[in-house]
Formats: structure tokens, C-alpha cells, sequence
């Protein structure tokens, strides 16, 4: 009922940035961007760790680069109002589990492939667009991948969402999750709930 985010959606946030980078601010977007995605496809082409190192590792190193929060309540759409307080918390951790638990599985096979950034333009409260490109090793033709990052008050960057394919991730979500909403008369237990039976499975 809720749909499976794309593979990619979860490709380009996993990486220790706050541990890396705890002197030394990121200079620009596409530093950012760069250095998430060498790491990452670094970790995926490392024949020395197993699948179940691999998971460990992106599991880890995932809610370093994602806005959580922003996303979470995002993808709530309208029906944001109806989460409460008391459970926010609650709610942000189990997306959190979400994503990390089931595509960090996922992600620990993909392979390893080249990175390139193609462009980038400053869209001010709307984000940070980070065009860029990757051929994998399994994949004659390259897979393009916009980033959308947003900057922090501390300065860091962010990322928000990202579009593979023509498709806009975090847009998806929101669309499947307020679709559920919507035919459960807004209730975000039962939203919780579905995730959590997933999760179990």
C-alpha cells in the first residue's frame, strides 16, 4: 500500500558527514555532494566488507545527511496538523527506522560506478539543485540525479530530496502517504501503524 522508495532515493544519503567534517565546513553545495557520493560508492565497491558490514555501515552513516525532520513532517502533507505532539518524536524515529532498516538491505548490493557533477543553481527557500551523474559498473548508460540540499542555521547542508528519473522522491512519498491518509480518514496512527507492519515483516 505504500509504496517502496526507489533505491537511488536512499543512494545519496549515506555518509558520515558530521564525523569527517567536524573542523571543517563543506565550501560549497557541490563539495557536499561530491564527497557523499565518492564515500558512498566507495563503500559499495569495497570487496573487503561483507553485505552485512555494508548494511551496518549505511544504516550508520544515513541520518548524518538526510533532513529528517523536514522530510518527515513533509511527506505528511496537509495532514501534518493532525500529527500529535506527543507523538512527533515517535513518528520521525520510526521513518527514520523506515528507510534505514528496509533500503540499507537494499542499497548493500548496488554497485559501484563514477561520479560526475553537471551543474548547480542557488533557488533560495526552495533549495539548492545539484545536478549531477553516475555510470554504474553494471549500467552502459549514466543515471542522472538531481540533489535538492537545504542549509542549515549551523551552516551544514542537507538533503531534502532528490529526483531520478524525471521523479522527485520525497514529492512521491508525500503522494503515497497522504493517498493512505486520505482513505483513512487522516489518521496518523494508522499511518504509523502500516510502517510498522512492514517493518515487522
Amino acid at each position: 500500500m505504500i509504496k517502496k522508495i526507489s533505491i537511488l532515493f536512499v543512494l545519496c544519503f549515506f555518509l558520515p558527514f558530521n564525523s569527517v567534517f567536524s573542523d571543517n565546513k563543506i565550501l560549497s553545495p557541490e563539495d557536499y555532494v561530491t564527497y557523499i557520493a565518492h564515500e558512498t560508492l566507495n563503500v559499495l565497491g569495497n570487496r573487503d566488507k561483507s553485505n552485512d558490514e555494508k548494511v551496518n555501515n549505511i544504516t550508520d552513516i544515513f541520518l548524518s545527511n538526510l533532513a529528517v525532520r523536514e522530510i518527515s513532517l513533509f511527506v505528511l502533507g496537509p495532514y501534518r496538523r493532525n500529527l500529535d505532539s506527543g507523538k512527533k518524536t515517535e513518528y520521525i524515529n520510526l521513518i527514520k527506522r523506515f528507510v534505514s532498516e528496509i533500503y540499507s538491505i537494499r542499497l548493500a548490493s548496488f554497485p559501484s560506478g563514477d561520479f560526475s557533477i553537471l551543474s548547480s543553481v542557488d533557488n533560495g527557500r526552495s533549495g539548492i539543485i545539484v545536478k549531477t551523474s553516475i555510470q554504474f559498473s553494471n549500467n552502459p548508460n549514466p543515471t542522472k540525479i538531481d540533489w535538492r540540499l537545504i542549509k542549515k542555521q549551523d551552516g551544514d547542508f542537507k538533503i531534502f530530496d532528490l529526483r531520478v528519473v524525471g521523479i522527485w522522491m520525497a514529492q512521491e512519498q508525500r503522494s503515497t502517504f497522504t493517498s493512505f491518509l486520505s482513505k483513512n480518514n487522516g489518521n496518523i496512527d494508522k499511518l504509523m501503524d502500516r510502517l510498522k507492519e512492514q517493518l515487522n515483516k
